[in-house]
């Protein structure tokens, strides 16, 4: 029973990570066509205010002054490499996380 729940809890926290790789996917295309003048967002939009509070506001917490070290010409690549981090390094930790908790729900005496 509590294996089954260990198993659902991984799954769905990997299916949201892979649900905010694809929203930051997107967010990354956006910026990028902004940049570019492509396409203009109005900031004063709920829905565009919050996916700018989830993605940027969340790399600004992140990277902080270090950000600036990321642009390159007109392009911020710092949205790349955190969707990198997310996508290569996060769920690993999460699956070492994820054995260590299944050996030790094992050892345990019933």
């Amino acid at each position: 029973m509590i294996i089954q729940v260990v198993n659902f809890i991984y799954v769905l926290i990997i299916q949201a990570l892979r649900l905010y790789s694809f929203i930051w996917f997107i967010w990354i295309i956006i910026s990028w066509l902004t940049a570019f003048g492509a396409i203009h967002l109005d900031f004063y939009n709920p829905i565009v205010r919050f996916f700018y509070n989830i993605t940027d506001g969340i790399i600004d917490r992140i990277f902080g002054d270090f950000r600036s070290k990321f642009i390159i010409g007109m392009i911020d690549i710092s949205p790349l490499v955190f969707l990198l981090i997310i996508n290569m390094v996060l769920p690993r930790i999460l699956h070492f996380i994820y054995l260590f908790i299944l050996r030790l729900i094992r050892q345990m005496p019933l």
